[in-house]
């Protein structure tokens, strides 16, 4: 009973994630109160204590394999409740960035922020973007220094501002705060400061301002081509340039996660580095120096939830790999949540850090009974493709119920489709911007190739959108017991499968 589960990647870093998972979503998300967070915490004590005692008590028992067994479920449970206080520490540190409010709110009309990420434009011309408070003034003068990070909402030359402005960048600006959307001020939820003037800013230093400056340089290589602001969506998460249609097009095909940064652009980035590297450096230091070239990427890009998550997993697995550690995908996902939810409490509390992990965890977890179930149907690249986009679907569909109301099932059909030829135009855009460093006459003729492709997404995302369905009016409940359902009629299916040893599980 142990050894499957050990092959499954049961472990227990995968139980340690799974108890702080529990505890930091169920209190950051407000559904449980906050008061209730310290008795967990002396629970989860409790019975850390109770099974250490139990697991040192083992000499007791005379068979060898209850032993082993019973030492096996111990150390889950063991890591279970020390996730739950994982979960704890990174809910105070995600509270302890919570702006905190010198004085009244509505009596607040001049803050001091600091941007922590890149502002970005807003369809309806604001920009949007997140800082922390340094100080708060009031209308007579009254200036109070502040903490905690809020979101920032500014309507005063934003298009003049975005070039000017960027992580790093101070700013002094007039306004007041927005009413918290259910009217009570919720604890959880992070304040937003309405801009109607912006009255200083101080540009980044540093290190932060040969990022703003490498970045908006990259930027600006790619404005003027039609597909210049698809390029910048893929290569560095800028979306301002993006026509507004291609955005559409990507949601209403259930293919947005393929504009977000993620493992698969990482992916195409650590590949290109492998091919170029591996064989002049050896495998050894090429694929150190990659690590390198990635976290400076990942830097550029800004350390968003999903590329951040990407990035921790890549070194842990290369680690394992050069130690000799059998690498599981399961457990390396749950250290590097773990990981990121102690360096990063506030962004794993956001809506694209929960999908990233749900989708990855559905991959993963769900993708070989689908593939077992449909292979004998389906030839065997398509099911694989197919098994990959329904795993992810079941894992994220509760989040996206939840929060948007909405599901678009096509992009379980054409999600692969989308997400290859975003790579393919990818690769186009990073040999696009090396040309024109190292060999600009070629530029012309990559410029070309990108803008024949960018048509063809088009047409394609076009002819995918008139044949996409829309599932409104979601819930939530209802969609996470049919992803419940699905999950374990697969997982049946693939059992019924193995034991009649046949292919196709359902005849």
């Amino acid at each position: 009973m142990v050894e499957p589960l050990q092959m499954k990647g049961f472990s227990p870093a995968v139980s340690t994630a799974s108890g702080a998972a529990l505890l930091f979503y169920s209190f950051s998300g407000g559904l449980l109160p906050l008061a209730l967070a310290p008795k967990v915490f002396f629970l989860s004590l409790f019975i850390i204590c109770l099974f250490i005692g139990l697991f040192r008590s083992l000499d007791i028992l005379a068979e060898q394999k209850c032993q082993r067994i019973f030492r096996f479920y111990v150390r889950l449970l063991i890591a279970f409740a020390l996730g739950i206080t994982i979960g704890l520490v990174a809910l105070h540190y995600k509270n302890q960035s919570r702006f905190a409010a010198p004085m009244p709110v509505e009596s607040i009309k001049t803050i001091q922020v600091r941007l922590i990420n890149d502002a970005r434009l807003l369809p309806k011309g604001s920009l949007s973007g997140q800082g922390v408070v340094q100080y708060c003034e009031d209308s007579r003068g009254l200036r109070i220094s502040s903490r905690g990070i809020i979101n920032l909402l500014i309507s005063d030359s934003a298009l003049a501002l975005r070039e000017l402005a960027g992580q790093g960048s101070t700013l002094l600006v007039e306004g007041s705060f927005l009413p918290s959307k259910d009217g009570n001020g919720d604890a959880t939820s992070i304040p937003t400061f309405a801009a109607s003037r912006v009255v200083k800013l101080w540009d980044p230093s540093g290190i932060e301002k040969l990022r703003f400056n490498l970045r908006k340089s990259l930027v600006q290589q790619l404005r003027g081509p039609e597909w210049g602001g698809f390029a910048a969506a893929l290569l560095l998460g800028f979306r301002d340039d993006l026509d507004q249609e291609v955005t559409a097009l990507y949601r209403k095909t259930g293919s947005s996660h393929v504009l977000a940064l993620s493992g698969m652009h990482l992916g195409i980035i650590a590949a290109l580095l492998a091919f170029v590297l591996r064989k002049p450096l050896g495998v050894r230091l090429s694929s150190f120096v990659s690590l390198g070239v990635l976290f400076v990427y990942v830097y550029l890009a800004g350390f968003q939830p999903s590329l951040s998550r990407s990035l921790v997993m890549y070194t842990l697995m290369l680690l394992c790999f050069f130690q000799g550690i059998p690498v599981s995908l399961l457990p390396v996902i749950g250290l590097s949540f773990i990981v990121q939810l102690l360096i990063d409490p506030v962004g794993m509390a956001s809506l694209s850090a929960m999908l990233s992990y749900a989708a990855l965890t559905g991959i993963v977890l769900l993708s070989p009974p689908i593939l077992d179930v449909v292979k004998g149907r389906l030839p065997l690249a398509l099911a694989a493709s197919f098994a990959t986009s329904l795993g992810a679907f079941t894992a994220t569909a509760p989040l996206v119920a939840g929060f948007f109301g909405i599901l678009y099932p096509i992009g379980i059909l054409v999600g692969a489709l989308l997400g290859a030829l975003a790579s393919l135009f990818m690769i186009g855009s990073i040999l696009y911007l090396t040309s024109s460093y190292i060999l600009p006459p070629l530029m012309p003729f990559v410029g070309m190739g990108l803008e024949i492709l960018y048509k063809i997404h088009v047409l394609l995302l076009r002819y995918i959108a008139s044949l996409s369905v829309e599932w409104g009016n979601v819930n939530w409940v209802i969609t996470g017991l049919g992803s419940l359902a699905m999950a374990s009629l697969f997982v049946y299916g693939q059992y019924r499968g193995k034991t009649k040893r046949t292919l196709t599980a359902f005849n």
